[in-house]
């Protein structure tokens, strides 16, 4: 049989088409084999990464929905406009889900902050700080004195850059201070030295400082954009 009839006749039996039949017929069907395994592999891909994509964005949902505990006093994407909530748009994840953490086992006091944390799981306090870290930074207008802005920038330079980095704009060791409200920034300082937030980098840094020259450094770091 001619290999034309084997092709558009494909329900005749093999005996019929001959050695070369034969071999042609078996190669066809190895490749119909890799093919189909082809396509199989391909089609488990695909789905792999819908399924990644929909996991993404379903964590992305519950952060929003979750966060929206957070919106009256922080805003809608973090952008707090108040001159004693910082601004958590945009900040590290790590931080913001280690600074929940501590609020709500009481490692970091506020009344507030503690009824609010303590109403989140790992999971949710992790959607939370995934949300807020993928908004943008705005910076909202803060007050500023510029003569103590002056006065803060060497002693800002002295014991803050080292983790904060030299613009103030955060590292993997230190959170953004650049563009927080200054009177948010002089209390978080004082409540570091009063052990009010437990930490022994943050209060060694700050350790012997007088109430004015927090405020100093305080007014620097509002400044700086």
């Amino acid at each position: 049989m001619a290999i034309g009839a084997r092709f558009a006749r494909p329900d005749l039996p093999l005996a019929n088409d001959g050695p070369l039949g034969y071999r042609f017929a078996a190669t066809m069907t190895r490749m119909g084999a890799r093919g189909a395994g082809m396509r199989a592999r391909r089609g488990f891909i695909c789905a792999a990464v819908l399924l990644l994509a929909c996991a993404g964005g379903a964590v992305a949902d519950e952060g929003l929905r979750l966060s929206r505990s957070c919106a009256g006093c922080h805003g809608t994407d973090g952008a707090s406009p108040g001159a004693t909530i910082p601004v958590i748009g945009g900040l590290d994840a790590a931080y913001l889900a280690r600074s929940l953490r501590a609020y709500r086992s009481g490692a970091r006091e506020s009344y507030v902050m503690k009824i609010v944390a303590s109403g989140y799981d790992d999971a949710g306090i992790d959607a939370i700080a995934e949300w807020f870290a993928s908004r943008p930074w705005r910076a909202t207008p803060v007050a500023n004195d510029a003569a103590l802005a002056a006065a803060g920038a060497e002693l800002a330079a002295a014991r803050c850059a080292a983790c904060h980095g030299a613009g103030g704009r955060g590292t993997e060791l230190a959170p953004r201070l650049a563009g927080q409200p200054a009177e948010y920034l002089a209390r978080a300082a004082r409540s570091y030295l009063s052990g009010a937030r437990a930490d022994a980098v943050a209060a060694e840094g700050l350790a012997g400082l007088s109430d004015a020259e927090l405020a100093a450094a305080a007014h620097f770091y509002a400044g700086l954009r």
